[in-house]
């Protein structure tokens, strides 16, 4: 479905969110984004932050560093982030498994999304959002996160959500018409739109109210 006319009623009404920002913390390097992607699972955002920090100022954020912590001292390091000793081990995987491609960020961003996607499938703590954050965010691979804002958002366009993650987003992006720049920030349009639009009342006092979608029969007109 084309996304564009979607794209462009949120960013003309809420302006570019700059996720990617440099003043962002979590989105200083590829190796940055996939630690906080890591860190802010069933956390707030000040907590994920505070834990991102004090990596940051542990570790450089160096996967190389981070390989040389023991879970133990890792865990002592992001308390502030909650599941704490559990986000340890997964960064900890993480970082070996960024250790199999010499933490060379070109190396991994030349792999292509099937085989850059299945590798962090089996990194231990990485599910499908999780890994496609770190994709997207950190390595540029242009893709629709799938998330439950944009599964309550599309919902509220009239589609019939798929039940699972994947199906969903090939749904989403058969002949999206987005480049790399779009897809995130398209994702975080939607994420900052679903954190204050939260009910159908909501949706429909909303610019979105009335908007319809095309690319698909399955969306209601």
């Amino acid at each position: 479905m084309n996304l564009k006319p979607l794209y462009n009623i949120l960013e003309t009404n809420m302006g570019r969110q700059n996720w990617m920002s440099t003043e962002a913390l979590w989105a200083q390097s590829p190796f940055q984004v996939m630690w906080a992607a890591i860190l802010i699972q069933n956390a707030s955002a000040n907590n994920g932050d505070a834990a991102a920090r004090a990596l940051l100022a542990a570790t450089d954020n160096d996967p190389a560093k981070i390989r040389a912590c023991t879970p133990e001292k890792l865990a002592d390091i992001i308390k502030p982030a909650g599941l704490y000793r559990t986000k340890a081990k997964y960064i900890i995987a993480a970082a070996e498994w960024s250790g199999t491609h010499d933490d060379n960020v070109a190396e991994i961003e030349a792999l292509d999304r099937e085989t850059l996607q299945a590798e962090l499938l089996n990194v231990k703590g990485l599910g499908n959002e999780t890994a496609d954050d770190i994709m997207l965010y950190g390595f540029h691979k242009p893709l629709f996160i799938a998330d439950t804002y944009a599964r309550r958002h599309f919902g509220w366009l009239g589609l019939d959500v798929p039940k699972k993650y994947r199906d969903f987003q090939t749904l989403v992006e058969a002949d999206a018409g987005l480049n790399w720049d779009e897809y995130q920030e398209l994702h975080a349009l939607i994420d900052e739109f679903g954190k204050k639009v939260k009910n159908q009342q909501q949706w429909d006092a909303s610019f979105m109210g009335g908007f319809t979608l095309s690319g698909t029969e399955r969306i209601v007109k």
